[in-house]
C-alpha cells in the first residue's frame, strides 16, 4: 500500500511532482514508473531538479556497431587453411603415406610424392583423378556405430598390392584423422607385429593430429589382440623364422617386440612439407 502524497500548489491530477518520491513508495516500484509518465513539466524538469533520483543509460541508437567482427578461431591458418589440411600428407612407410581429402585433391603434391594408388576411406570424397592414379574406396562413416575393422584385410591387401608393384599409397578420409589413421594403424600392428600403442606413438609422430574416434580405437585393440595371438603362435612353432626380436631391456617395454620402421629419406620428405 502506497501512502499518497500530500496536495500542494503545483499539481498534476491532484498530486505534487515533488512529494511522489516518499519513502513510502519503493524506487523501483512500477507506481514511480507511472507517476513519473504524469510529471508536471516532464522527466527533464525532475531531473534538473532532483538529479539524485535519476539515472542515466546510453540509448541503443547511440550505440555503433563495431568496425569490424573478430575472426573466430577455428584452428585455421591466417590463409583460411583447416590445420589438418597445411602442409602435404606424411610418410608412414617409404611406399604408404597418411592424409586428408584436400592433399587427395592436389595432383601437384601427389605427383611430387610419387603416389600411384590412393585408398579413399570415406563415403563422400570424391575421386579427383581417376584414370591417373589408382583407386579404392572402403565406404566407412566417421561415427561410433561403422564397423572398420571389418575392412582391415582388405585395406591391408590393397596396400601390399601396391607396395608389390613398387608404387605408392595415399590413405586419406576427411581429415587424415580418424579414419585414415585407423587404416595405416591397422596395416602398422598387423604386418610390423606391433601393439597399438608403439603403431599410434610412431604414426603420431608423423601426423600429430591422428585422433581416432572411441569406436575405432576399441577395434584396433580387438585387432590388436587377433594380431598377438597369432605371432605368438608362429613363433611357438619356429621361433627363428620372424624378422623380429624379442627385447632385451632390463625394463618393461611397451611392446614385446622391438620394431625399427624403416622410412626413406627424400627431397619430399622435409619440415616444411611434411609437418609432422
Amino acid at each position: 500500500v502506497c501512502r499518497r502524497p500530500n496536495p500542494g500548489p503545483e499539481t498534476l491530477g491532484g498530486q505534487d511532482h515533488r512529494s511522489w518520491a516518499s519513502p513510502a513508495v519503493p524506487f523501483c516500484s512500477p507506481v514511480i514508473t507511472l507517476w513519473a509518465s504524469l510529471l508536471a513539466g516532464g522527466y527533464e524538469r525532475f531531473s534538473s531538479e532532483y538529479p539524485e533520483f535519476c539515472a542515466k543509460t546510453k540509448s541503443l541508437s547511440n550505440v555503433s556497431p563495431p568496425t569490424s567482427a573478430e575472426p573466430l578461431d577455428l584452428g585455421c591458418s591466417s590463409c583460411g587453411t583447416p590445420f589438418h589440411d597445411q602442409g602435404g600428407p606424411v610418410e608412414i612407410l617409404p611406399f604408404l603415406y597418411l592424409g586428408s581429402a584436400y592433399h587427395a585433391a592436389r595432383r601437384d603434391m601427389l605427383d611430387a610424392l610419387g603416389i600411384t594408388a590412393l585408398l579413399n576411406v570415406s563415403s563422400d570424397c570424391p575421386n579427383h583423378f581417376e584414370g591417373h592414379y589408382q583407386y579404392k574406396c572402403i565406404p566407412v562413416e566417421d561415427n561410433h556405430k561403422a564397423d572398420i575393422s571389418s575392412w582391415f584385410m582388405e585395406a591391408i591387401e590393397y596396400i601390399d598390392s601396391v607396395k608389390e608393384c613398387c608404387g605408392r599409397v595415399l590413405v586419406h578420409c576427411q581429415a587424415g584423422i580418424s579414419r585414415s589413421a585407423t587404416i595405416c594403424l591397422a596395416y602398422l600392428m598387423m604386418k610390423k607385429r606391433v601393439k597399438l600403442e608403439e603403431a599410434f606413438e610412431f604414426v603420431k609422430q608423423r601426423r600429430s593430429i591422428i585422433s581416432p574416434n572411441f569406436s575405432f580405437m576399441g577395434q584396433l585393440l580387438q585387432f590388436e589382440s587377433q594380431v598377438l595371438a597369432t605371432s605368438y603362435a608362429v613363433e611357438a612353432v619356429s621361433p627363428s623364422g620372424t624378422l623380429r626380436e624379442r627385447g632385451k631391456s632390463t625394463s618393461t617395454p611397451t611392446s614385446q617386440f622391438v620394431f625399427s620402421f624403416p622410412v626413406s629419406v627424400g627431397v619430399h620428405a622435409t619440415p616444411s612439407s611434411l609437418p609432422y
